[in-house]
């Protein structure tokens, strides 16, 4: 994998990449603990990235090896940060995979501008308004873990139901890290939804 730094207004964003950079593009976007940074998604990007694919997954602004004069970022900041990156990598269109925090961050993203946001592959997303989600009209691979101590796994079926078009995976284990720490499987599930048209 190689290391990029992503200049914003919200500060120098550290990534790493899998991939090359002009095959269709994906962007992980992490929890909010600051155990979460870039290497949530590592047990996905190279499998990825041997599927076609040009993986960056980051350190949002505060966290890790990333800048950030104003402080952690969150609300409109972290979306405003994530097109940003994706102007200054020249991306028109992504996959964002969000866990969690960055995974509410990624549908929110997606209904403020639907445009920029292709599909979305996300792990027990932190998003509460869930009668926004029947707005959503991008496809949606959603993982959670039965043994998730912080969002429970009983709100996977009605977020999922919310979602026009989600698939659900259920792992048993996997805690609140159900895609990366499930990767072997999920993998082969997200390049398959990736590459349906």
């Amino acid at each position: 994998m190689d290391t990029i730094f992503i200049e914003t207004e919200f500060g120098n964003i550290h990534a790493k990449t899998a991939g090359t950079p002009t095959d269709p593009f994906i962007l992980g976007l992490h929890g909010w603990s600051q155990r979460n940074g870039w290497h949530t998604w590592e047990p996905l990007m190279q499998p990825l990235a041997n599927a076609g694919f040009y993986v960056v997954s980051v350190d949002m602004p505060g966290w890790g090896q990333s800048t950030a004069p104003k402080g952690q970022v969150k609300g409109s900041d972290a979306m405003s940060t994530v097109l940003q990156m994706m102007d200054k990598l020249g991306v028109e269109t992504a996959v964002l995979l969000g866990k969690s925090w960055g995974g509410g961050v990624a549908i929110n993203l997606t209904l403020s501008h639907p445009q920029r946001i292709g599909k979305l592959a996300l792990t027990a997303p932190a998003f509460h308004d869930v009668e926004r989600l029947a707005q959503l009209t991008q496809p949606v691979l959603l993982a959670w873990a039965e043994d998730d101590p912080v969002i429970p796994y009983s709100y996977a079926a009605p977020f999922a139901a919310a979602i026009p078009n989600c698939q659900l995976v259920t792992y048993p284990t996997g805690g609140h890290s159900a895609a990366p720490k499930n990767a072997a499987d999920f993998a082969a599930k997200a390049i398959d939804f990736l590459r349906e048209t």
